[in-house]
C-alpha cells in the first residue's frame, strides 16, 4: 500500500538558473546536481563518445534500429559514466554500473562512499541527476498535444488529480498540467526503484507547492516509507525554450540543487 503525506516540512529554493561549466564540479556531500544533455548539439560525437561504454553497452546501443535512436543511447551512458568517472576518481569504463533488484540501474559502494543517480530521456533532452545523500529519481517528458490526458489520467491519476485537470478550463494549461504531475509520479517511482512496477494511481502529487509535501512510499500497512522530496524542473534558459515538464525527487529536504549544463564540446 502507498501513501503520500501532507505535513508541510520546510524546503529549500531550487536553483533558478541553468550554468554553463567548462569543468565538471566536485559533487559535495550534502548537494544535488542536475546535468542537463542538449542533443541537437551531439551531431558526431558518438563515434568521440563510444570508448567510454562497456563493450556490452556498445552491443546494447548498436541493436537500435534508427541511427538517431543509437547516437543518443551512446551520448546518453557515455555522458552519465564520465560524470560517475569524476566523482569517484576511476576511469569511465571501469565503474560497475549494475542492475538492482527491482531494476534499477546503479553502483556499489565505492571506498565507503555511496553514490545515487538516475537518467530520464526524452526527445532532444537527457537528464542526469547525482547525489551523495539517499535515493534520487528524475524524470522528463516533451508536451505531445495529440495525446488523450484525460483517458490516460482516468486510468494513471488518484480521483484528486483526475478532477483538478478535468477543472482546468484551459487547454494549454491542462496539457501543461498533466505532464506536470505526470512526471512528479515517475520521479518519486524512479528514486523508489520500482518505476513503473507500482501503480501512478496510489498516491497523490497535485500539490500547488509539491515540494512542502512529502511524497512517502510504502509497500504494506503501516510502513510509513521513504519521504520523497519532489520539485518541478524548468527546463529552459536565456539559451534555449524547451516544451517539456520535469521533476526530480529526492530524500533530503536541506540537499541544495545546482542545475547544470554538460559541456559537450570539451575534447573528452
Amino acid at each position: 500500500m502507498m501513501a503520500a503525506s501532507q505535513r508541510n516540512l520546510c524546503y529549500p529554493p531550487m536553483a533558478k538558473d541553468w550554468k554553463r561549466v567548462d569543468t565538471l564540479p566536485r559533487l559535495e556531500a550534502g548537494e544535488v546536481q542536475l546535468w542537463r544533455i542538449d542533443l541537437p548539439g551531439t551531431n558526431g560525437l558518438n563515434h568521440r563518445l563510444a570508448p567510454f561504454l562497456t563493450q556490452s553497452e556498445q552491443l546494447s546501443a548498436s541493436r537500435y534500429k534508427m541511427q538517431l535512436s543509437r547516437d543518443h543511447c551512446v551520448v546518453g551512458r557515455a555522458c552519465l559514466r564520465i560524470l560517475l568517472a569524476a566523482t569517484t576518481g576511476l576511469a569511465p569504463q571501469s565503474i560497475p554500473i549494475t542492475t538492482g533488484v527491482q531494476g534499477k540501474p546503479e553502483i556499489p559502494i565505492l571506498d565507503g562512499a555511496a553514490i545515487s543517480f538516475n537518467v530520464a530521456h526524452s526527445k532532444d533532452t537527457i537528464l542526469i541527476a547525482l547525489t551523495r545523500t539517499g535515493a534520487i529519481g528524475v524524470d522528463v517528458e516533451y508536451f505531445d498535444r495529440s495525446t488523450d490526458i484525460m483517458e490516460v489520467a482516468q486510468h494513471n491519476f488518484t480521483a484528486k488529480e483526475t478532477g483538478s485537470l478535468a477543472a482546468i478550463v484551459d487547454l494549454h494549461t491542462r496539457h501543461k498540467t498533466f505532464y506536470r504531475y505526470w512526471t512528479r509520479k515517475e520521479a518519486v517511482l524512479k528514486a523508489d526503484g520500482r518505476g513503473l512496477i507500482a501503480s501512478l494511481s496510489s498516491f497523490d502529487i497535485s500539490f500547488e507547492s509539491v515540494h512542502l509535501h512529502p511524497v512517502r512510499i510504502s509497500e504494506s500497512t503501516g510502513d510509513q516509507g521513504t519521504p520523497y522530496f519532489v520539485s518541478d524542473v524548468d527546463l529552459s534558459d536565456s539559451d534555449s525554450i524547451i516544451e517539456a515538464a520535469a521533476a526530480i525527487a529526492f530524500e533530503s529536504a536541506e540537499s541544495p540543487l545546482r542545475r547544470l549544463v554538460f559541456p559537450l564540446n570539451r575534447q573528452w
